[in-house]
């Protein structure tokens, strides 16, 4: 009987206790980690040091791994607003800094800003919000992609660019609003392994995260995530030796309003690797994307700390 009263008895605890089961999103604890002088459009760690860019400036710095040290990278006619810009992640690209601009080219730059080539133009009517990104899955046979379209459009075209710059359309994705930033998916990311995906930003209506194969078909990963979808990053598990002077692991998300750079640790994400993180551009939620039993994709919202303000987040990046 003691023994039936001691079981019952621990049930009812269980019971009890508040459910921290894989529903829950990730918590984040948020701090200014630079002040630029930039609206800013971008900020990325290319291994080497920081990078950011400017919305309609034309101007991109650089900083060390603890985001002082501040210099000017480049200066250049940037061709309308947003500029999104990348490095190539293995030896298979010639070294440098690619940048996608709103006019549709594909810049490349020396590692110390120099000497900028157009490497390729893209075929599209209109300017696009600049999202671009290396493909390291393999899907696209190392490629770098390049989405048109832009908040005020309705869908655009994804694009494989070459290092000869020859372009190759990979197929259209559905509006309304377009891509805002591009990533490729981690190799098991369920159905969506490997592809390229996209943050539509419909601003002020809202956003859908989308997914597009090598084959150029699409599908929907998550239909309405809020007011303007904008960064995205995936959640990389920590390497096995890190190298010294990095900085330190974990998200760093570009605000044009305030032109600062807010830092989450990734200690608040060591439980989502493997996950990818989006964003939306004004109201600061956050959601790790990861695929589920049922072969679809669950969101999960993150509890942060951030302040209320007028937020404007763009591209961001993630230090594992």
């Amino acid at each position: 009987m003691k023994s039936l009263l001691r079981s019952v008895a621990l049930v009812l605890v269980l019971l009890a206790l508040p459910a921290a089961s894989a529903a829950d999103g990730p918590t984040l604890h948020f701090t200014v980690f630079a002040q630029t002088d930039l609206p800013l459009g971008q900020a990325y760690w290319t291994g080497r040091e920081w990078l950011w860019n400017a919305e309609n400036e034309g101007k991109i710095e650089s900083a060390d791994a603890a985001g002082h040290n501040v210099k000017l990278f480049a200066e250049f006619d940037q061709g309308g607003e947003e500029l999104r810009c990348s490095v190539p992640p293995n030896k298979l690209w010639p070294d440098g800094v690619y940048c996608h601009t709103p006019d549709n080219r594909v810049l490349r730059f020396n590692r110390d800003g120099t000497s900028p080539t157009q490497l390729a133009r893209i075929p599209a009517s209109g300017n696009s919000d600049g999202a671009l990104a290396f493909d390291d899955a393999g899907k696209f046979g190392y490629a770098l992609l390049v989405a048109t379209g832009g908040s005020g459009g309705s869908g655009g075209q994804v694009f494989k660019v070459r290092k000869d710059g020859r372009v190759q359309l990979i197929g259209s994705y559905p509006g309304p609003g377009g891509a805002d930033e591009i990533a490729i998916a981690p190799a098991k990311f369920g159905s969506a392994g490997g592809a390229c995906l996209i943050t539509v930003d419909n601003d002020p209506n809202g956003g859908m995260l989308l997914a597009i194969d090598a084959k150029g078909q699409v599908q929907t990963i998550a239909p309405s995530l809020g007011n303007s979808l904008n960064p995205i990053v995936v959640v990389k598990p920590p390497p096995a030796s890190r190298a010294a002077g990095g900085p330190a692991p974990g998200l760093y998300l570009a605000d044009t309003s305030s032109m600062a750079i807010w830092f989450a640790p990734a200690s608040g994400l060591q439980d989502f690797a493997g996950t990818v993180l989006v964003g939306t551009e004004v109201d600061k939620r956050l959601w790790a994307i990861r695929p589920n039993v049922s072969g679809g994709f669950d969101a999960l919202e993150a509890t942060t700390d951030l302040p209320d303000r007028g937020w404007n987040f763009e591209a961001s990046a993630y230090v594992p």
